[in-house]
């Protein structure tokens, strides 16, 4: 199997604390060379840009999740944080009807804030979005010509939700986990029919742990089951998946190119 990116994952989260440069070298092992790790909130955003200073392989990405969008004030700390050289996104970001840990015009707001805050720094966006679709793409729409290049992570949808977010623009879809679980048909056949050139893979660690790890805790290697699992649906070879996925991530993520040849 080729070169491998993990575009999604939380490195910062306590569950990596006892041995997270074991992960990294499990990761490196395993063929991913650059591990993408987004914050949520201001605190988990410095810690992100902290292991970055320590960590070659990952790549911060800073912002604001949902879930934790009632308590983001006016964001004054990201615009500074997003002028760091090492940042390579805005993210994670986005809107969640399912859990509603916000009010919901709150993560409408400090969505939108944030995605002028990308397009005004030249960075991409690193989307959330559950159960509001129609509201995440509205968002985004309204920014015209301006809404910065996007992915819309944890893509857990069917043929016809991917289809409208790839024509919403410069976006991508993230390809994790869920597409091994044993009820995901829907899933697998939009990651069968939606074109490659769009997809990019992702863990979510250390949340969405692929089969055969379900239940135990997910980390950056297995993205290498991820991309397995993607080349059986759509009947190619592994080092075929790794090779559009990595070349989209590099795409979707300029910034990236840099750690890629490190």
């Amino acid at each position: 199997m080729g070169i491998l990116i993990d575009t999604h994952a939380h490195l910062d989260a306590t569950e990596f604390d006892s041995d997270r440069e074991e992960v990294l070298a499990r990761a490196q092992a395993a063929g991913v060379r650059v591990v993408v790790s987004c914050g949520q909130d201001e605190s988990s955003s410095r810690a992100t840009l902290a292991l970055a200073a320590r960590f070659a392989g990952l790549a911060p990405a800073v912002g604001v999740h949902p879930h934790c969008a009632k308590d983001a004030g006016d964001l004054a700390w990201l615009p500074e944080l997003l002028r760091d050289a090492r940042v390579i996104a805005a993210g994670e970001m986005g809107l969640d009807y399912h859990y509603d840990f916000a009010p919901r015009e709150t993560q409408r707001e400090v969505f939108a804030a944030q995605l002028r805050l990308a397009a005004a720094h030249g960075l991409p966006a690193i989307v959330h979005c559950r159960e509001a679709l129609d509201d995440a793409l509205a968002i985004a729409a309204a920014l015209g010509s301006q809404a910065p290049r996007a992915v819309f992570h944890c893509f857990t949808g069917s043929i016809a939700e991917g289809e409208r977010i790839l024509a919403a623009g410069d976006t991508y879809l993230g390809i994790g986990g869920a597409v091994t679980f044993a009820k995901a048909d829907t899933l697998r056949e939009a990651v069968r029919r939606l074109p490659l050139e769009r997809l990019v893979l992702e863990t979510d660690c250390p949340f969405m742990t692929p089969a055969p790890h379900r239940g135990k805790r997910n980390e950056p290697a297995y993205v290498a089951r991820v991309c397995q699992a993607v080349a059986e649906v759509r009947g190619v070879s592994p080092d075929e998946i790794a090779a559009v996925t990595t070349a989209n991530a590099l795409a979707l993520f300029p910034k990236l190119n840099a750690f890629s040849k490190a």
